[in-house]
């Protein structure tokens, strides 16, 4: 369907500088997708290695703390349990990556449980140890997974406005420019037999 205008030479012009705009804005915005799909496919396997190392290391950090369960004596536990009800400061940030705003998440202050080293066994050490690393992979690929769905988000804004010049835009202008052009050449040949019939008179 051609655009609304008025038939003459400026409107014309006009157009065809619009056309010109809209078919380079095109091209960046393609090539702009490409990149985001590149970079979104890159980003897709950096997250599944990294989901992957968190679930070996979860099942790890089970197998110790069930190891550290059964050697400390009921009570012990409790005890840890109740002196231990501190809390891990995490911190939310907006960022940009490739120019696309990311909500991060950062650990700002790590508990660090307290326990006696005479009475606990030593794998508690490697508990916490493991502790402290899972936390640190978690919060990244939780990180990871914010800036997919922000990738995506903009992967499907900018294809449809790729789709929107290509089949809608750039389509219109092209129609009307013929249009235009037609009309033009029909008042030309009109004006160049008016002035035929005026010099045969």
């Amino acid at each position: 369907m051609p655009l609304k205008v008025n038939p003459n030479r400026m409107e014309l012009l006009r157009l065809r500088k619009r056309l010109a705009i809209a078919k380079r804005g095109h091209k960046l915005l393609q090539d702009k997708l490409e990149g985001l799909i590149q970079r979104f496919m890159e980003e897709v396997q950096n997250y599944r290695t990294l989901r992957e190392l968190i679930e070996k290391e979860f099942l790890e950090f089970l197998s110790v703390g069930g190891m550290v369960y059964i050697r400390l004596s009921g009570p012990l536990w409790e005890t840890l349990l109740q002196v231990n009800d501190g809390k891990t400061t995490v911190f939310s940030k907006l960022a940009k990556k490739m120019n696309i705003p990311v909500k991060e998440i950062s650990v700002g202050n790590l508990y660090i449980p307290f326990y006696s080293y005479l009475e606990t066994p030593s794998m508690m050490d490697e508990l916490v140890e493991r502790w402290s690393k899972l936390l640190e992979n978690i919060i990244a690929l939780a990180n990871k997974e914010r800036y997919l769905i922000s990738l995506a988000e903009e992967i499907e804004r900018t294809k449809r406005r790729v789709n929107a010049l290509e089949y809608k835009l750039i389509p219109q202008i092209e129609e009307t420019i013929k249009l235009i052009t037609v009309k033009l050449e029909e008042l030309e040949r009109s004006n160049f037999f008016r002035l035929l019939r005026l010099k045969e008179s």
